[in-house]
């Protein structure tokens, strides 16, 4: 039973199974509570735990790594999809080219100031809580797009903190979908370019979702600004890697 159930693809079966649920859940109560991503995550960790105690009588760091170790050897599969995920990134951004020419200075002005603001509490946050030199590298791509944040991840070497990057990245984007109306209502600024822009730089691909519950032209802004974050951190990234480096 325990082989079967460790199995590489009960593995993937299991992964893709809980994604699925929860975004059903997610489209089916508009709620970003239910983001498939983080759930998917805790859900994955518990079931590890859970396998380890059963199979070993004891949560040990060792025996829990080797179990990570089979899944993420189980699971690689799923990492594959990564990098044509993130290609298909420049479709919404062709699609919505009329919205890049006509609000382009906003775009670049609120790319530019979002990314650098990012990054910067990043290394702020870092500095005041004297964290590990490659968790600070970690937390840099957190707001962006899963598959883009796992790329940056392994570009400034620290791939052994991915469950970090991640986790971070789906925490950024439930936040930003969550606080993101409040503020708006706050300031009573609903622009169909102030919301789709705060939306998609704060919370990436959650935070686009939300912006198309206020209209179309919203969900448009907020899906280019979450291309052109993505590459404007890339750029700041390979900065940080040439600085690295010297």
């Amino acid at each position: 039973m325990m082989a079967i159930v460790t199995s590489p693809l009960f593995y993937v079966f299991i992964t893709v199974g809980i994604y699925v649920l929860f975004a059903w859940l997610s489209k089916r109560f508009k709620t970003a509570l239910f983001n498939p991503l983080l759930w998917t995550i805790v859900i994955i960790v518990c079931y590890i735990l859970l396998i380890v105690f059963i199979d070993k009588g004891n949560v040990e760091e060792a025996n829990i790594q080797a179990e990570v170790a089979r899944y993420q050897q189980s699971a690689s599969i799923l990492d594959i999809l990564l990098a044509p995920v993130t290609v298909a990134l420049a479709i919404p951004l062709y699609a919505n080219r009329h919205v890049l020419k006509e609000n382009w200075v906003a775009i670049i002005v609120a790319t530019v100031v979002g990314t650098l603001t990012s990054v910067g509490s990043v290394f702020l946050l870092g500095w005041a809580l004297n964290l590990q030199q490659d968790i600070t590298y970690a937390l840099i791509p957190r707001g962006v797009t899963t598959a883009i944040a796992k790329e940056v991840s392994a570009m400034l070497g620290v791939s052994a903190y991915t469950s970090i990057t991640v986790t971070v990245v789906v925490l950024t984007g439930i936040v930003g979908a969550v606080l993101g109306p409040l503020l708006i209502k706050l300031f009573r600024d609903k622009n169909d370019v102030t919301v789709g822009l705060a939306l998609g730089s704060a919370s990436h691909a959650i935070g686009t979702s939300k912006a198309f519950d206020y209209s179309s032209k919203a969900g448009a802004i907020a899906s280019v600004s979450i291309a052109t974050n993505g590459l404007f951190t890339v750029l700041v990234a390979l900065i940080v890697r040439l600085v690295i480096r010297a």
